[in-house]
């Protein structure tokens, strides 16, 4: 006998569930005619009659009860098959992420890396702010962060830049304003993130404070988007924040108000420079194209401080 295609069993399958020939064709998208043919192939490779059929109906013989029973599992075991082959062969991806770092980026970017990488198989994992060692560690194989190519060791590609706004608690004197500046936060107590583990205000912050004149005054240090925003809401302290946590950390007790000469916040890709896979490559080349495409990353002003 002839070796039994599963393209036979899988077109006998839909006939025996829909009892209708034209059914399962529309269901396949092949000809009636065609189906019918195959049928009948299948018949004569097993010697017996599956599906007795006339002008008005189809119905399943003996035979062909036997054979949807096992033809079903025959299907669904070639789909296991192929589903633990294709697990075996898969390459694993990590991408990490720093609080709002990429957020708005990744849904549409790891369709996109699909499409291309079929057989690459994403993992994504929160990351702390400031930390590398996930990423040096292995754990992760490249991380949205907000670091500059100056801060460290790692590879790093800044793929899109957007506003800072203040978060401010919604009692703040401040909160009712549209725009800020600098100048007139010169009195505030900032919550500084990213946690650092020499400890004191982080360098990069303190640079900018005292660009533009102010004391870096620290009120609170916070390890995650939602002690900042907890810290914020409790009158500890402001916090500049890029746009995208104003569009993804909305709370009643915290608003939102542009400062209108801060430097934007930047989006950037960092992975280890041992470790530059051309799995990693293709997902930072993705990253770029989609950043470059999207609009995602520039939300609107227009209503900052609403919660």
């Amino acid at each position: 006998m002839e070796r039994l295609d599963l393209r036979l069993v899988d077109y006998f399958v839909a006939v025996a569930e829909e009892l209708h020939f034209g059914r399962a064709a529309e269901r396949l998208h092949i000809a009636q005619p065609s189906l019918s043919q195959q049928i009948r192939r299948l018949e004569q490779q097993l010697g017996v009659t599956l599906l007795e059929r006339n002008s008005r109906n189809v119905r399943l013989t003996p035979a062909g009860q036997a054979f949807l029973r096992e033809g079903r599992r025959a299907l669904a075991q070639a789909q296991r098959a192929v589903s633990a082959t294709r697990a075996a062969g898969a390459e694993l991806l990590t991408v990490g992420f720093y609080g709002s770092a990429g957020r708005a980026l990744l849904p549409a970017l790891l369709t996109a890396f699909h499409e291309r990488q079929p057989m690459t198989d994403v993992s994504v994992r929160e990351i702390l702010f400031g930390s590398i060692d996930e990423i040096l560690a292995g754990r992760v194989d490249v991380a949205f962060t907000r670091l500059t190519p100056d801060q460290t060791e790692l590879e790093v590609e800044i793929i899109a830049t957007e506003p800072r706004l203040i978060a401010l608690a919604n009692t703040h004197p401040l909160a009712g304003r549209e725009t800020l500046t600098f100048a007139e936060l010169r009195g505030e107590s900032f919550i500084v993130n990213p946690m650092v583990s020499h400890g004191g205000p982080p360098a990069r912050w303190l640079a900018e404070q005292r660009r533009h004149g102010l004391p870096g005054r620290a009120g609170a240090e916070a390890r995650s988007p939602q002690e900042i925003m907890a810290l914020v809401g409790a009158g500890r302290g402001v916090c500049l924040v890029p746009a995208a946590a104003a569009l993804h950390d909305r709370r009643p007790d915290v608003v939102y108000v542009p400062v209108t000469d801060a430097e934007p916040a930047v989006v950037s890709l960092a992975w280890p420079p041992d470790r530059s896979s051309p799995t990693v490559k293709a997902f930072v080349a993705t990253s770029r194209e989609v950043a470059s495409a999207s609009a995602a990353l520039e939300p609107s002003l227009s209503e900052p401080n609403r919660t």
